[in-house]
């Protein structure tokens, strides 16, 4: 059966053809260039666009939901087990850390709370998944950062008419949007209709944890795999480009 690879971006702004980096070493693994889609919806969260609807985004409820989601950040680092722990993340008062991820906030703020922006971006993903079940007999989705969470609340409610092998998030903030009740533990379609969810993770990563327990619906399990990006706490990681990445994401395809 053929594969074809669906790549998600996440928060921040990107080309058209972000993933073209990524598929290049993956297809060195796998010896030949796998079919792709890339789902792009960095136009719908620049600057001009938020400015359109500053009004909407400047209510309590988002200013609440960033200083919820903030704190998250930092108590997630404080529990850290000892040997995961890395300084910066402790000398950094709660408030730094928060003005650090503020832009990546701000995007996953406007999908969340804006209807305009979330009905825009959730058509990207459909038009996207439905061009790649043209192109093939089953679709990997690697959805990384905000674009785990847009990959995430379009299967929940398409991915009955899909044949999903795997969905690979990366970096996800659904862990977050959870304990903060923006998100529920119902999986919708998905148990039935994906063959695997794999969720890579780094503990150093502001915005990313493991999704096991946030989400034990049975039979259907996440399979949470930690993966060594980088040693800095602060940064908001590409996944995309780590090697441990490549090589989930070549067996995925096989």
């Amino acid at each position: 059966m053929s594969k074809v690879l669906v790549f998600v971006h996440g928060s921040g702004s990107h080309p058209r053809n972000y993933y073209q980096a990524t598929l290049a070493g993956l297809t060195e693994l796998l010896g030949a260039e796998p079919e792709t889609v890339g789902v792009w919806y960095s136009d719908l969260l620049d600057e001009n666009h938020a400015a359109e609807r500053k009004k909407e985004l400047d209510g309590d409820e988002i200013a609440n939901f960033k200083a919820a989601f903030s704190m998250l950040v930092y108590s997630d680092f404080l529990a850290l087990p000892n040997h995961e722990r890395h300084n910066a993340a402790f000398i950094l008062p709660a408030q730094f850390l928060a003005q650090l991820i503020a832009t990546d906030l701000a995007q996953v703020a406007e999908y969340l709370f804006s209807s305009k922006t979330y009905g825009a971006v959730q058509t990207r993903m459909r038009d996207g998944l439905n061009k790649a079940m043209g192109m093939g007999d089953e679709i990997v989705i690697a959805g990384q950062s905000l674009g785990s969470v847009v990959a995430f609340d379009c299967l929940r409610e398409t991915a009955a008419n899909l044949n999903v092998a795997t969905l690979m998030t990366m970096g996800s903030p659904l862990s977050k949007l959870r304990r903060l009740n923006l998100r529920t533990p119902d999986l919708g379609a998905i148990p039935g209709n994906i063959g695997e969810w794999l969720n890579l993770y780094d503990t150093t990563d502001p915005l990313a944890n493991a999704l096991g327990p946030v989400f034990p619906s049975r039979p259907f399990r996440v399979r949470d795999v930690f993966v060594d990006v980088d040693s800095d706490p602060i940064r908001i990681h590409d996944y995309f480009y780590n090697q441990e990445t490549l090589a989930e994401l070549a067996a995925a395809m096989l």
